[in-house]
């Protein structure tokens, strides 16, 4: 069960592996090899989660999937699935026409050419980790995430590993706050993901990624224990909409300083980017990551 799929150009996935191994969020949740990632993946099979493993692999024009343990009626959406965690149909090219123009970029475009967002791998995935994320560390959130996993995760062995697929929605979905406590911070936390379980649940992943955009933004902010960040988070990081993240945190601020010094503001940088300011964001934080590393 092998295909490929196509990538809007430009498109490297060794960019793609190499932000994986920056990704503190989903570390040692995918097995690289060289050129090649294998990751699980849930199916809902009547009332249970199954386990799916894809083998990623390069190809001419983007990407070669081999799909492990799935059913013929679920290969469309695994393969859409795997397009929407790498962001094959990403145009990258909006993004770079502002860039190019952009001196203070040259070095990070340089190094990053061919990168496209790699998201959270499912819906579930992300939500969740962006509630747990509240108030706490990212190591301790990624941490309880896994254990989220483990406890309700599906599991498929291959080549005698075995890779266990974050929960669905669907799996978590009505589960109380008392039992998933066990993984949160502390009740109120545990009552917010519970909440935005439900809610992004109630909203549905297909109008999720279909609907408007300011639409789909609003709706996250109704939802209880989804605010600005966590709304903006969700939209960019695990839809992939262009949604720019909150220009007052520090870290934006901190990224902005050290591609422009004093020269411009987090505004400045957001006016000028427009739509692509989300993915400035990406680009740029994962570029000087790995300018830092050469250096």
């Amino acid at each position: 069960m092998t295909v490929d799929l196509s990538a809007k150009q430009p498109f490297d996935l060794r960019k793609s592996l190499r932000a994986m191994a920056y990704f503190r969020p989903a570390a040692g949740e995918q097995l690289v090899v060289d050129d090649t990632v294998r990751k699980a993946f849930a199916v809902r099979r009547g009332a249970a989660d199954h386990a799916v493993v894809v083998e990623v692999a390069p190809s001419r024009t983007g990407v070669r999937v081999a799909v492990h343990g799935a059913q013929e009626s679920e290969l469309d959406g695994v393969h859409r699935t795997v397009a929407d965690w790498l962001s094959l149909d990403d145009d990258p090219t909006p993004f770079l026409a502002i860039a190019e123009k952009d001196p203070p970029m040259a070095d990070i475009l340089r190094v990053t050419r061919g990168l496209h967002q790699v998201r959270f791998a499912s819906l579930a995935e992300g939500v969740c980790y962006f509630l747990l994320t509240h108030r706490t560390s990212q190591a301790v959130a990624a941490g309880r995430k896994r254990r989220l996993a483990v406890a309700y995760g599906p599991r498929l062995a291959l080549d005698g590993v075995e890779h266990v697929a974050f929960p669905t929605l669907e799996n978590l979905a009505g589960r109380p706050a008392s039992e998933l406590r066990a993984y949160a911070a502390n009740d109120q936390q545990a009552e917010r993901l519970t909440a935005a379980i439900a809610g992004v649940t109630d909203l549905g992943e297909a109008w999720l990624r279909e609907a408007p955009t300011d639409e789909v933004h609003a709706a996250l902010l109704r939802i209880h224990g989804i605010g600005e960040f966590t709304a903006s988070a969700i939209g960019l990081r695990v839809l992939g909409r262009p949604i720019g993240p909150p220009i007052q945190m520090r870290q934006f601020a901190d990224t902005v300083a050290t591609v422009y010094g004093d020269e411009r503001t987090a505004d400045d940088v957001r006016r000028g980017y427009g739509e692509q300011f989300g993915v400035w964001s990406y680009v740029t934080r994962t570029g000087l990551g790995w300018l830092d590393d050469k250096a």
